[in-house]
């Protein structure tokens, strides 16, 4: 594959592979080294077809990158501390008709999902991540963790279940 076009990959999709890696390995030092290896990854593979998501192909490489080093994380585990990941561009914008009051309450409910999310095992915040955050649909998530679309919509429904279930307990 030519510069030109991973080039394009980058600029069109760069930001959204980069927050997937970031969620996934909730740390901004570890999702950079994601996010190089998985478009390094691409590169050597050769062709992204067009005309199958490109996103989704690049979603998948990082998956199973991550599903990799995380063997090799728990092994080598380092004591660290996990610097979160808070990206000020992935909150919609203010368009001034929210009040302080309202803009604080929704940034700590987002503050809240991202923390229950961060705290369901990986099978499932995979799951949860590459079907809101990615808008990825079922069978692309099937295709991209190659587990049937049934085991999909399973892990999507127990992830909800368990979200739901957290934040009621949260909010008493």
């Amino acid at each position: 594959m030519d510069r030109e076009i991973m080039q394009k990959y980058i600029e069109e999709y760069g930001k959204d592979i980069y927050s997937f890696c970031v969620y996934l390995t909730r740390s901004s030092e570890k999702a950079d080294d994601l996010y190089q290896d998985t478009f390094l990854i691409a590169m050597e593979k050769g062709s992204i077809d067009e005309n199958q998501n490109p996103k989704s192909y690049l979603i998948t490489i990082a998956a199973n990158l991550w599903k990799n080093q995380k063997k090799k994380y728990a092994v080598r585990k380092k004591k660290a501390n996990i610097i979160y990941f808070h990206d000020e561009n992935l909150e919609q914008l203010d368009d001034g008709t929210e009040s302080v009051e309202e803009k604080l309450v929704r940034d700590d409910e987002i503050l809240m999902v991202r923390n229950l999310v961060d705290k369901l095992p990986d099978k499932l915040k995979m799951v949860i991540l590459m079907f809101y955050m990615e808008e990825m649909s079922l069978n692309e998530i099937s295709d991209a963790l190659k587990i049937p679309v049934g085991t999909v919509k399973s892990r999507l429904h127990q992830a909800k279940a368990r979200l739901k279930e957290r934040m009621i307990s949260y909010e008493e």
